[in-house]
């Protein structure tokens, strides 16, 4: 992903890749994403799904510690990786 917003979901810069997520996601047991903590707080121009869709997420230490306790408190596990 190359954003994700609480509010609006991950999303990322190319609608094709968009589309290609949205159908990954469609037929996926787990929802795991791998994001650097600079992408938390950021809106891409092709949505791929809300935050409800989300199991895991996976990111590095320098993530915000609100945005991760509500993350959690919406039933995301999180992944911190140094």
């Amino acid at each position: 992903v190359d954003g994700i917003d609480l509010d609006f979901g991950c999303t990322t810069t190319s609608i094709e890749e968009a589309i290609l997520n949205q159908n990954m996601i469609a037929s996926a047991q787990k929802v795991i994403v791998l994001a650097d903590s600079t992408k938390f707080n950021k809106k891409g121009f092709g949505k791929i799904c809300d935050v409800t869709h989300i199991h895991h997420i996976i990111t590095d230490a320098n993530i915000d510690r609100e945005l991760m306790n509500e993350l959690k408190g919406r039933g995301i596990e999180i992944t911190i990786v140094e």
